[in-house]
C-alpha cells in the first residue's frame, strides 16, 4: 500500500481515451465484485449464525486500513502530525464501541485531548513552534475523523432486523450514485457542458455527471420503495435518496481534497481501478454519520 505516485500539477497528463477509460471501468467492476462478495460473506454469517460481529469486524477492519493508509500517505509526505498516534488510535478505536467499551463521542474527545497533550509536549520538550503543533493537531484529529471515525457510526446499526437492512440501502445506494456518476461522465461528460463540477477538487468530475447520477439514483431509488414499500410516501423517498446524494458527493469530494492536499492520486492500490480503502469508505463515511441520529431504534 506504500507505492503512491504524487501528482505533479506543473505536468498536463495525457488525455484519457475511451479504451483506457474501459480498463478503469472493468478494474472498478472487477474490485467491486470482490468488495460485494466480502460484504456478502459477513451478511450470510450475521443471519446464518445470528451474530452482527461479523458486520461489525468487517466496519472495524476496514477503519483500521484506512488509518493505515493514512499513516503511509502521511509518512511518505512527511506531514506535520502524529502519525504514531493516528495509527494506534486508528487501529484501537473501533473495536472499542463495537465491544460497547466507549461510546463514539467518548473516543473522540479522548482522542482530540490526546492529541493535544501530544503536541504540548512536544513544544515544551520538543522546541517544536507553535504554529507547527497547531497544524499538527488539526491534521492528526482530521485523520482520525475522517473517515475512520465517520464510518465507524456503522456500528450503530448492528441491530439485525431494521438497523443492518438500513446500513446496507445506504452504503448501495452511496455507492450507485458514484457508479452512475462515473458512467454518465464516461459516456456523456463535457458534451453539454464544459465546465467541470468541481474545477479545483476534483476537475475529471462533470456537469453530466453528476446530473445524471442525481437522477438515476432517484429513479433506482424510487422504484425500489415503490414496489417493495409501496406504503411509504414517495416525496419522503425522493427527499431521502436526494440527502443520500447530496452526502454521497460531498464525501467523495472530501476524499479527493484530501489526496490533492497531500499530493496523492490514490490512498493506495489494494483496490485496482478504486483506490485504496479510503477511497473505497470515503462517501458512505458522510451517509452513514449523518443518518445515525435519525435511526429509529
Amino acid at each position: 500500500m506504500s507505492g503512491m505516485r504524487p501528482l505533479n500539477p506543473a505536468r498536463s497528463s495525457p488525455p484519457t481515451t475511451m479504451r483506457d477509460k474501459l480498463k478503469t471501468f472493468l478494474k472498478r467492476l472487477l474490485s467491486t465484485i470482490i468488495s460485494l462478495a466480502v460484504v456478502a460473506t459477513a451478511l450470510g454469517g450475521t443471519y446464518y449464525f445470528k451474530n452482527s460481529w461479523f458486520c461489525a469486524a468487517l466496519i472495524c477492519v476496514l477503519c483500521n486500513l484506512a488509518a493505515v493508509e493514512w499513516f503511509l500517505m502521511l509518512r511518505e509526505k512527511k506531514t506535520e502530525c502524529n502519525r504514531w498516534l493516528i495509527l494506534v488510535g486508528g487501529l484501537v478505536y473501533p473495536w472499542l464501541p463495537a465491544c460497547g467499551l466507549i461510546s463514539g463521542t467518548t473516543g473522540l474527545v479522548l482522542f482530540i485531548l490526546t492529541a493535544f497533550i501530544c503536541e504540548l509536549l512536544r513544544m515544551d520538550y520538543g522546541k517544536q513552534s507553535a504554529e507547527a503543533a497547531l497544524r499538527s493537531v488539526g491534521t492528526t484529529v482530521l485523520a482520525f475523523v475522517y473517515p475512520g471515525w465517520f464510518f465507524s457510526f456503522a456500528l450503530h446499526y448492528m441491530e439485525p432486523q431494521l438497523g443492518i437492512p438500513i446500513l446496507v440501502t445506504l452504503v448501495v445506494f452511496t455507492k450507485l450514485s458514484d457508479i452512475w456518476a462515473y458512467l454518465c461522465g464516461v459516456l456523456v461528460g463535457r458534451r453539454f457542458i464544459s465546465r467541470p463540477f468541481s474545477p479545483a477538487v476534483s476537475p475529471k468530475k462533470s456537469w453530466e455527471g453528476i446530473i445524471g447520477s442525481f437522477l438515476l439514483t432517484i429513479l433506482c431509488g424510487g422504484t425500489i420503495i415503490w414496489c417493495v414499500l409501496s406504503k411509504f410516501p414517495t416525496v419522503k423517498a425522493v427527499g431521502f435518496f436526494a440527502f443520500v446524494f447530496v452526502l454521497a458527493v460531498a464525501g467523495d469530494l472530501a476524499g479527493s481534497l484530501v489526496k490533492r492536499g497531500l499530493g496523492v492520486k490514490d490512498s493506495s492500490h489494494i483496490l485496482p481501478g478504486i483506490g485504496g480503502i479510503i477511497d473505497l469508505i470515503d462517501s458512505p463515511a458522510f451517509t452513514i454519520a449523518a443518518f445515525t441520529p435519525f435511526l429509529p431504534f
